[in-house]
């Protein structure tokens, strides 16, 4: 039995989210049916929309490529003809558009038609961490490929150099252009966090400094208590957010405190109190951090900054593979 798939959409400007969808399309199907929104129902939901001639124009021109046979149909509702031609196998949609597939099986279930296989297509996420779409394109913030047009814009939710340093470090051979601002925000956590705290804080600080910039960061160090060498563990959390208001979270590599420490700790002092009465240097959290005494700066608080926020950003470099669990928090 010939395997025959639908694809809906305006297309107003075909970028790299549409080509995803259709080739999934060529993978399970051995014909296409692309529905192409009218002008009219496109003039009722959007401002800015090519005629339908120009996207059918340019739909052919790229379905010609792929080398399936297909056909467009000009359809005037979100169900065209997907709920009553009795040859279709597939529907192919995007995530936004599940829900409608799954509507349009209703509609075939009413007129006993066999229902179809519903092949959801992640979103193609651009530069920026949000989907692309053709309102965007429009508005000039990415291309087709979803390349930014603009630096990326970071807002570190802390002022210490520290902190705003590893980011910018990490960031910049990913990116390139990027724009970097240090924000003085709250952790809403206790002064010395603990276990869930810790985390907490870093999202806490990620939501409070991201504003109208791309991305949000926090980082939060805090205290892991380990029942086997009964001790405490120092880890660094860092917690990023998108525009979208995902959030993906990593941590660097934890080390255990000194007796001295652990004694002041349980007296009710903050970590960065305990090590300054041990070592006799103020403020040593942003200098080179308690590591960098502990291990004769083998490794700094830099580096171990440097290490929570490349863990945070693994499901960022790659997207595709992550894409269920990405979530909003």
């Amino acid at each position: 039995m010939k395997k025959r798939a639908a694809i809906g959409g305006t297309f107003n400007i075909l970028h790299r989210g549409h080509r995803t969808i259709f080739e999934k399309g060529a993978e399970v199907a051995d014909e296409l049916v692309v529905g192409l929104v009218s002008d009219k129902m496109a003039h009722s939901t959007r401002k800015s929309v090519r005629s339908y001639l120009e996207r059918k124009r340019d739909l052919e021109k790229y379905l010609n490529s792929i080398k399936r046979p297909y056909q467009i149909i000009e359809i005037d509702d979100s169900y065209g003809t997907a709920d009553s031609m009795d040859d279709l196998t597939h529907i192919i949609v995007s995530e936004s558009s599940q829900k409608n597939a799954q509507k349009i099986n209703k509609e075939r279930a009413k007129r006993d038609l066999q229902p179809l296989i519903i092949e959801v297509v992640p979103s193609v996420i651009g530069e920026d961490f949000v989907p692309i779409s053709s309102s965007r394109i429009i508005k000039g913030e990415i291309d087709k490929e979803g390349r930014l047009l603009g630096p990326l814009r970071i807002r570190v939710g802390s002022a210490n150099e520290v902190k705003i340093a590893a980011v910018e470090k990490v960031l910049r051979p990913l990116y390139g252009l990027i724009e970097i601002k240090g924000v003085d925000v709250p952790s809403g956590v206790p002064e010395q966090p603990k276990s869930e705290e810790v985390l907490q804080g870093a999202i806490n600080r990620a939501k409070a400094a991201i504003g109208d910039a791309h991305l949000g960061i926090g980082i939060e160090a805090g205290l892991f208590w380990h029942d086997t060498i009964q001790s405490y563990f120092d880890v660094q959390f860092c917690a990023v957010v998108d525009s979208a208001g995902r959030v993906t979270v990593g941590h660097g590599p934890g080390f255990c405190y000194p007796p001295a420490v652990i004694d002041q700790i349980r007296e009710g002092k903050s970590v960065n109190d305990a090590m300054q009465y041990l070592t006799g240097i103020k403020s040593i959290g942003r200098k080179t951090g308690s590591v960098g005494y502990l291990s004769k700066e083998l490794i700094n608080r830099t580096t171990l900054t440097e290490m929570a926020v490349i863990t945070a950003f693994i499901p960022r470099m790659r997207p595709e593979l992550y894409a269920k669990i990405w979530r909003n928090i």
